[in-house]
Parts: structure tokens; C-alpha cells; sequence
């Protein structure tokens, strides 16, 4: 009996590859899930016709469509890292199968060294899912070109394959071509020389007839630095490597005396080698900020505004949209002026609202601020510029969505939940706004939505998006009760150390429905009190409290202890008081 052919020896001869899929599978489910999150919010998929058609406008669309089809599912992570590991997967196992009916025999170096590639590329949160899903496309056919595909066939399903998934193309036109270069079967000259030259008639067509765009754009589209993560070189490599695999295997010769046992030998080496330069790669590339972020965001999303702010004290973080995020729950909270200083935050203001710019994760988030404090209008603005610029996204259609039900257009709210009614994963959320669509009252009684109805701002005004504090003040200017466009300026105030801000204001914390003095304000106006020898401005009924005056006290004690040197307290003041305004108005 042959052992040639024995499960064990199968087993040793695959090892390799399904080393590859369950490390690459293991590493999203229990270390980057946040790629899935981030890609499927960043996009929309809807299910209707008028979609479909929108995403054929020009060569390579359709691919952008099917990678936005499979991001739907990334709202579920093992869904999301089952797909992506698939893709690489397949990759290797159909580039393995080139080399294998090119050369006669297995080759699988140059496959798990792509495949490995393309999990480094993939570990990037912006390296979206069509650039493999566009290689794998072009490796796929090659094979059936290979097995199935005989004659001039290959050549005329070349613009229908160019049409489908754009640049991409050319992957298979090298492999094409160096495959017909280097076995010169019946006429293969001429079959290279006509695929380029229907090719480029194809694109000549195009710029000229159908789709009205530059060369460049057609030669490379859905090719680019934002859809992979600004790693464009990286993805030319791998994708120039895998062009190259008729000519590699080319290289080898048939080796009918190899034996099994060396391929045994070489199978386990090579598994041990590949998961040394899997787990480098995971080691390099995991991010675990970025991680920390989007779990921050996820929460935020939820409206859970409690864990983010628990998350945030438990992780804490000196990324300046963490911040952002955190400040707005803990204004949702009632909490900004309490805890603002037992995290990061920045002398300029930044972590407290965003300044217009036209860049997409700017722009994506910029709006929340702006709904918290009751700018529906200049909310729904940030978020329907993002959807000129960039499209759909789950987040943004929401928001939009909620500031029309909010300001009573009820037309336009149907409108775009009807597109949210088309979706896979947001069809309950789009049943509730539903219930509220030509029904005020519903809205007013809704704990979210009737709350910022309420809290809008009556008067409209031309917000300055390159100074958002000013929007503040015009917002209390016109809406002398907006509590949280009040704490949203204590909070300015007290980063940017304006003392005197902070006395004019002192006397309006009463007006406000405060019941006590937010802890930060109170060492503020103690601060103010000792720095210029007087006393604050009455504020109604409200006093700052002796446990205050007590920290306050020991504070200057423990100042005092190292001669009132700056430098030398200033290690001491930190471990006691590093979470007061006082630290911050003394070293920062």
C-alpha cells in the first residue's frame, strides 16, 4: 500500500496554509475586531436598485460594491474576521494552485509570503476589503484561464472582467501575458499583443464615450492611497509579486525524484518559519490606542455615555477624539465641570469641540458636539457635507435623520429612513424614527430626541466653523438657559485659564438650575480668590464647599513644603492633585 497519499502526510502537506487562517482568524477576533467596526461604519450598504446603479458609474464600481456588500456583516466581529481571513485565505490557496498546474509540483513559498503580505495590509483599519477581494478576482480567473479557459476566450472576457473590478485588471494581464510568454502555445504573440491593444481600446472608449473621466482614473480605480491606508507601495509589491507567478514558476523545474519525506520537512519548516513572521506582524501592527478608541467610540454610538466615561478612567488615553467623544458624554452626564481634568485635555480647546476641516474623520464626528449642546441646525450641516463628500454612513444617516424630526421636516426625515428601512443592519432603528415620522407629540415625549428639541436653539445665526467657541457664546447670547453650552464655556474658560471669563461668569451659575458649584469650578474660584486677594460675585444660594477650601488648603501646604519651587512640587502635586484645575493652571 502507497503511503504517498496517507491523511497524515496530507495534514503536514497543508499545515502551512491552515496555520495561516487560523492565526490570521484568531488575531481579528481576539485583537482587532475594531477594523470591522471602523470599516462598517464608514460606509452604507443599501439594497435597492437605484444603489446597484449608482456604484457602475465608472470601471471598478461594481468592486466597491461587493466590498460594501461584505462590510454590512462587519457589524458582527466574527462575521468580519471569518470574511477577511477567507479572502486571504483564498488567495493563497488559489495562488498555491498556479504554481502548482504551472510548475507541476508545490510551490507555496511565494504564496504564504502574499499571503502573509496582504494580513499586514489588512491590519490597517482603513485598508478596505475590495483591494483583496479585486487580487483575488483577478487570480481566480487566471486559474480557470489556466484549466478551463481555452483559446481567445480569455481575451474577451478581459473588458467585462475590467468593468467589474477596474485596475485590478492588469493583475491578470501580466499573468496572462508572461503565461503565454513563457510556454508560447499557438499564436502567442499575437494574444498578447491583441489583449493590450483591446485593453487600452477599452479605456480609449471609455474616456471618450462612457464614463468621461481622466486616464489616470481609469487605468487605476478602485486603486487608492484612502482605501488602502495610505499603504499604495505596499499593495503594488505584494500585487506585483502575484503578476509574477507564471514566471516564477517558470523558474522551477519539475523534480520527478523529489521525495515525500523532503516535503514533508519543508512543509513543517515552513509552518514554523510562518508563524514566527505572523506573530512579528501582529506584534508590529496591533495597535492598542486605536483599539482603545473605537471601543470608546462604539459606546458612544450606543448612547452609552456612562461606559464611556468608566472606559476612559479605566484606559486612559492622549488621543485627541477620545477626549472629544468622552467630554461630550460627560456633558450628556451632567458631569463636564466635575471630572473635566481627570483626563487629557488641551490648552487650545480641541478636545472640547472641533474645527472645520474637510477631512473625513473631522468631519464625521465633528456634529456631536453640536447636537449636545443644541445646534441642530450646524449639526445637521457637518453631517450632510460628509455625506456630499463621502457618502452614506450608518452614523451620518442617523444623524440627519434626528436633527429633521427634531426641526419638523417629516418629509425629508421619510425620506432618508426609507434608505435606513434598506439596510441590513439598522431596519429596528429605522422602525422607531417610523413611530415618529408626522407625530410632534411622540417627539417631544421621546427621552432623547424631545429632550434636544427642547434644548434647540430658537434663533438662527452663521456659526464661524473656525471658531467654535464663539458659536458657544452665541448660542447663550441667544438662549440665555442652554445649560450645556454653559458648562461647554466654564469648561473653555478653565482650559484656556481665563480668570477673568470665569468671575464674569460666576454669577450665572445660579440661573443655570445648578444645585451646587461643579467641583473643577469651585478650585477655579479658589484659585481666583488667592491669586487676586477678593471675593467672587454672589451666585444666588451657592457656596464652594469646605471639602474644597480643606484640598485647597493642602494644596498650598504641600507647595509650600518644597519653598514654593515650581519644578521640585511639582512631582508631589501631581500624585495628589494631578486631577484638579489647580495642577493644570500651574503646569500646563
Amino acid at each position: 500500500m502507497s503511503i504517498n497519499n496517507s491523511q497524515p502526510d496530507q495534514f503536514l502537506v497543508y499545515l502551512p496554509h491552515r496555520l495561516l487562517f487560523l492565526f490570521i482568524f484568531l488575531f481579528f477576533v481576539l485583537f482587532a475586531d475594531y477594523i470591522f467596526f471602523y470599516q462598517e461604519k464608514a460606509s452604507l450598504f443599501i439594497f435597492s436598485y437605484d444603489f446597484l446603479i449608482e456604484n457602475l458609474q465608472q470601471p471598478g464600481g461594481f468592486l466597491i460594491y461587493l466590498g460594501k456588500f461584505l462590510s454590512t456583516f462587519y457589524c458582527y466581529p466574527l462575521a468580519g474576521s471569518l470574511i477577511t481571513t477567507l479572502i486571504i485565505w483564498m488567495i493563497v490557496i488559489t495562488a498555491s494552485s498556479i504554481m502548482k498546474s504551472l510548475a507541476g509540483n508545490r510551490h507555496d513559498f511565494i504564496p504564504l509570503l502574499s499571503g502573509a503580505a496582504l494580513f499586514y495590509l489588512q491590519t490597517d483599519y482603513q485598508y478596505l476589503s475590495y483591494n483583496n477581494l479585486g487580487i483575488l478576482i483577478q487570480l481566480l480567473v487566471f486559474l480557470l484561464t489556466l484549466r478551463f479557459l481555452k483559446g481567445w476566450l480569455p481575451l474577451i472576457l478581459t473588458p467585462v472582467l475590467y468593468f467589474v473590478t477596474g485596475g485590478f485588471t492588469w493583475i491578470l494581464c501580466i499573468m496572462f501575458s508572461l503565461w503565454q510568454l513563457f510556454h508560447r502555445q499557438g499564436r502567442w504573440w499575437l494574444k498578447i499583443g491583441l489583449l493590450w491593444l483591446l485593453n487600452f481600446l477599452v479605456i480609449f472608449i471609455s474616456k471618450e464615450y462612457l464614463f468621461f473621466q481622466t486616464v489616470p482614473e481609469l487605468l487605476l480605480h478602485p486603486f487608492s492611497p484612502e482605501g488602502t491606508g495610505s499603504q499604495t507601495v505596499r499593495l503594488i509589491v505584494v500585487a506585483a509579486v502575484l503578476s509574477l507567478l507564471p514566471a516564477l514558476a517558470g523558474i522551477h523545474k519539475k523534480n520527478p525524484f523529489r521525495k515525500k519525506t523532503r516535503e514533508k520537512v519543508s512543509s513543517l519548516s515552513m509552518s514554523a518559519v510562518l508563524i514566527m513572521v505572523l506573530a512579528a506582524i501582529a506584534i508590529f501592527r496591533y495597535d492598542k490606542k486605536t483599539r482603545q478608541y473605537f471601543t470608546v467610540e462604539k459606546l458612544f454610538f450606543e448612547n452609552k455615555y456612562d461606559a464611556v466615561i468608566d472606559f476612559n478612567i479605566k484606559n486612559p488615553s492622549t488621543n485627541t477624539l477620545t477626549a472629544y467623544l468622552n467630554n461630550i458624554a460627560l456633558c450628556e452626564t451632567g458631569r463636564l465641570n466635575d471630572l473635566l481634568f481627570h483626563f487629557p485635555q488641551t490648552e487650545d480647546g480641541s478636545t472640547l469641540f472641533l474645527k472645520w476641516e474637510i477631512v473625513g474623520e473631522i468631519l464625521r464626528r465633528g456634529c456631536y458636539f453640536y447636537y449636545t449642546v443644541g445646534m441642530i441646525n450646524e449639526a445637521h450641516r457637518w453631517a450632510f457635507e460628509y455625506m456630499v463628500m463621502k457618502g452614506l454612513t450608518p452614523e451620518g444617516l442617523i444623524m440627519l435623520i434626528k436633527t429633521e424630526l427634531i426641526n419638523g421636516n417629516h418629509r425629508i426625515a421619510e425620506i432618508y429612513n426609507n434608505i435606513l428601512k434598506r439596510t441590513l443592519s439598522y431596519r429596528d432603528e429605522a422602525a422607531e424614527f417610523e413611530k415618529l415620522l408626522f407625530n410632534d407629540e411622540a417627539i417631544d415625549s421621546h427621552p432623547g430626541l424631545g429632550q434636544k428639541r427642547q434644548l434647540k436653539v430658537k434663533t438662527d445665526f452663521f456659526s464661524i466653523t473656525d471658531d467654535p467657541f464663539i458659536n458657544v457664546e452665541r448660542t447663550i447670547a441667544f438662549d440665555s438657559l442652554n445649560r450645556k453650552a454653559f458648562e461647554y464655556k466654564l469648561a473653555y474658560l478653565m482650559l484656556t485659564k481665563d480668570y477673568l471669563g470665569i468671575t464674569g461668569e460666576w454669577r450665572n451659575l445660579g440661573r443655570y438650575g445648578f444645585t451646587r458649584i461643579p467641583a473643577h469650578i469651585e478650585e477655579a474660584g479658589m484659585m481666583i480668590m488667592i491669586l487676586n486677594n477678593t471675593s467672587l460675585p454672589p451666585a444666588g444660594n451657592l457656596r464652594i464647599s469646605s471639602d474644597t477650601e480643606t484640598r485647597f488648603n493642602r494644596f498650598l501646604r504641600t507647595f509650600e513644603a518644597f519653598g514654593t519651587d515650581l519644578k521640585a512640587a511639582e512631582p508631589a502635586l501631581r500624585q495628589q492633585f494631578g486631577n484638579t484645575f489647580w495642577y493644570w493652571a500651574f503646569y500646563r
